[in-house]
């Protein structure tokens, strides 16, 4: 009997990805726990393993677009039963094949080209007015694939508007934020902070960068911040899942990641627990992973709470969209010299912007008022906070 192999659900929001590589050849022998494909989703690649052994006969093509639970190929007791396989259906389909196989012979043959596109790279070059037929091909046997036609995209020159799919990351952002705010009820609140201590924390660590092996952003010492916050509040630590409130027992951060496409973000597990060295170099490990396409799903797996910087490039504040199934992101804007009343004094302070927005079917105002008072408070004294790190 086979047994099939379909594509995994690696994650809440997945839905679809792109199959960008199988590591067996029809015949081969594959184990249990072996890495048999990789698909791309969200602009990660995952290996995925095999979860059960047997001869390999693979059904679907590389860089090709499928659902979650497709089937792609089947796992035979017999290299023979594997290699005589060829999917559901399999004796229409053949014979269809290769009848069309037969009629497009002749017909590329009169056209002077004998060249296979991959289904993606032609839906893609279909959308953006590509002849694929035409292009030089980097796959087996000359064979065109996605990154051809991405090529040629990307060195169109001349008048006249250019248009792409709506695929990849892009794809994955547009319905996730749809999801966001259909799935949630949204509230955006705001809060001014005095950021004049940490801007002296912040100088101190890169002042001795060199002892602490890693230089201290804002964004570390913010994300510590609410780490210690969250701890404090389970209430803002949890999420609606179904018709439960989940109260999670992690304070896990995501951090989102400015890629060339869009946003992805990578988390950073038991933030409460780590120090601000500790965060600061995972910080950094995930962003230069990030952008070179090397995280993988644990990577993103298991936030509770997202931090977004948008002050990085120059915003002082925006509004935020959840993460589902997360009850509450936080947008940090940039830290300005401002007029400001101190002690009956006019006198010129750091300040920054804060931007929450929070699940109201959740997360109260009062409650959410709390936390950023809260939170204020350890950036204006962030020596508190310091005191309880090893």
């Amino acid at each position: 009997m086979a047994h099939d192999v379909t594509i995994p659900k690696l994650g809440l929001t997945m839905v679809d990805c792109t199959l960008t590589g199988w590591t067996k050849a029809d015949g081969e022998r594959v184990e249990k726990g072996e890495v048999l494909f990789e698909i791309e989703t969200d602009k990660i690649t995952s290996e995925v393993e095999a979860d059960g052994a047997g001869f390999l006969r693979r059904f679907a093509e590389v860089d090709t677009l499928h659902t979650v639970g497709a089937v792609i190929g089947a796992l035979y007791e017999t290299k023979a039963e594997a290699l005589a396989a060829a999917g559901p259906g399999a004796a229409a389909v053949v014979e269809v094949a290769a009848e069309v196989a037969r009629i497009e012979a002749p017909v590329a043959v009169a056209r002077g080209q004998r060249k296979r596109v991959s289904p993606l790279a032609r839906r893609i070059a279909q959308g953006a007015g590509i002849d694929p037929g035409g292009l030089a091909g980097t796959g087996a046997q000359g064979a065109v694939l996605r990154r051809d036609v991405d090529a040629v995209i990307a060195g169109r020159v001349g008048p006249g508007p250019k248009r792409r799919p709506l695929a990849g990351l892009r794809k994955t952002i547009a319905r996730n934020m749809m999801q966001s705010l259909q799935m949630t009820a949204q509230m955006t609140a705001f809060a001014r902070v005095d950021m004049a201590e940490v801007v002296a924390l912040r100088a101190s660590c890169v002042a001795n960068e060199a002892e602490l092996g890693v230089r201290v952003s804002f964004t570390d010492i913010v994300l510590k911040a609410c780490a210690v916050v969250l701890a404090r509040m389970p209430d803002i630590n949890s999420s609606i899942i179904g018709d439960e409130i989940v109260t999670w027992d992690a304070v896990n951060i995501g951090l989102a990641v400015s890629l060339e496409d869009g946003l992805i973000v990578p988390v950073i597990k038991n933030a409460d627990r780590k120090s601000l060295v500790e965060i600061a170099l995972e910080r950094i490990d995930l962003a230069v992973r990030a952008r070179a396409g090397q995280l993988g799903r644990e990577d993103m797996a298991g936030g509770t709470f997202t931090l977004s910087n948008f002050g990085s490039y120059g915003g002082d504040f925006e509004t935020p969209l959840l993460n589902p199934p997360q009850s509450a992101i936080l947008g940090i804007g940039a830290i300005t010299d401002e007029v400001v009343a101190r002690d009956g004094q006019i006198v010129i302070r750091p300040m920054m912007m804060l931007s929450m927005t929070f699940d109201h079917r959740l997360i109260d105002g009062a409650v959410a008022g709390r936390f950023r008072a809260e939170l204020r408070a350890l950036l204006e004294k962030p020596a508190t906070m310091l005191a309880g790190l090893r």
